[in-house]
């Protein structure tokens, strides 16, 4: 049997613990007959799951008859993306044709004789979801990572008058949490502020405990220590997983090999993305040995409405956690080892 765990960002791996309760509220919400929410937007840090999530949800609508699954490209046009993909399903082009479509001044499909051309491309989806809607079908549109571009700006636009329009489309978003609040906050993104969010949750201990076990067969006290190592990081789960496969006799090396690639293929990336004063904050929270909010505003000098704005904005992207009142931690394996690496290495 081959290695199941992956090193790879959006793969699916062949073993994956399934966040099931977050996917089962969106896909409850969206089947509903009259949906309240038609849209949600999942943040997460990166190596969270993001992708292996919304490809959850989809392939479990995906089964369903009336449910059309759209990935766009969130590099691309998506309005003109959308409009060739829905196209290039043979069922859905027939619908178009009957319905007298015609996108020829898109470069999508064919000439209709006697159908005048459509120039404008919201007006063009506009009647291209209305025949669906006619045959009962439903859209979902997933974008995934995306940023605060002219593009995605116009899509959202056009995503809010198929709303208004009473059309049966749906769209799940996946991005860093700066990038979905900065495009929230972008002028003529009102309907966004109001959009359902879903932060991912860390992975479930007893499920990690339970994958290591059977794949890995080793002892459950064993698998316990290792899965008290990925602090439920789902990269951390699969990198873990991967290197313990590798050196099944020798756990000190495949951990040592497992902290030196997520310092390589995640963390690096992680920390070029902090200011520089997000940095200090986290060099700080690293030197402190219990992790309380006091001792940690002491190491930097800070009063606690000079930490609070910090502290906050680094819970939301996922690199600590306050649930313990008065104290924090890091949220990803290893990461406060990482940054005192780095301030060593003089890498601000």
């Amino acid at each position: 049997m081959s290695n199941p765990y992956t090193l790879v960002f959006g793969q699916p791996p062949l073993e994956l613990i399934a966040r099931t309760a977050q996917a089962e509220r969106i896909i409850s919400e969206f089947s509903q007959d009259h949906p309240a929410n038609c849209i949600n937007l999942i943040t997460g840090i990166r190596g969270s799951g993001k992708t292996v999530f919304i490809t959850q949800i989809t392939g479990k609508l995906g089964m369903q008859d009336r449910w059309i699954i759209v990935n766009l490209n969130a590099q691309r046009d998506l309005l003109v993306s959308l409009a060739s993909k829905l196209c290039s399903n043979r069922i859905l082009n027939q619908i178009f044709t009957e319905a007298e479509i015609n996108l020829q001044a898109f470069g999508i499909g064919f000439s209709i004789k006697g159908a005048p051309i459509i120039t404008d491309i919201e007006e063009a989806l506009i009647r291209m979801l209305k025949s669906l809607k006619k045959h009962g079908k439903r859209i979902l549109i997933t974008i995934d990572e995306v940023t605060n571009t002219r593009d995605m700006r116009i899509f959202t636009s056009a995503f809010q008058i198929f709303l208004r329009e009473d059309l049966p489309v749906f769209l799940l978003m996946t991005g860093l949490f700066k990038h979905i609040d900065s495009l929230r906050n972008a002028e003529g993104m009102t309907f966004l502020e109001r959009a359902p969010r879903t932060v991912l949750s860390p992975l479930n201990y007893t499920e990690i405990v339970k994958k290591y076990s059977e794949t890995l067969h080793i002892e459950q006290d064993i698998a316990t220590r290792l899965a008290s190592e990925t602090k439920g990081y789902a990269f951390a789960f699969q990198v873990i997983g991967y290197f313990l496969w590798e050196h099944p006799s020798d756990i000190p090396r495949a951990l040592k090999d497992a902290k030196e690639y997520l310092y390589e293929f995640a963390y690096r990336k992680i920390w070029s993305e902090l200011s520089r004063k997000d940095k200090a904050v986290v060099i700080g929270i690293a030197g402190s040995a219990t992790g309380e909010i006091q001792q940690i505003r002491n190491i930097l000098g800070y009063s606690t409405n000079q930490f609070n704005p910090y502290r906050d904005r680094l819970i939301k992207a996922g690199i600590i956690n306050g649930d313990t009142p008065g104290f924090v931690a890091f949220s990803l394996p290893w990461f406060g080892d990482f940054a005192q690496y780095m301030e060593l290495t003089g890498t601000m």
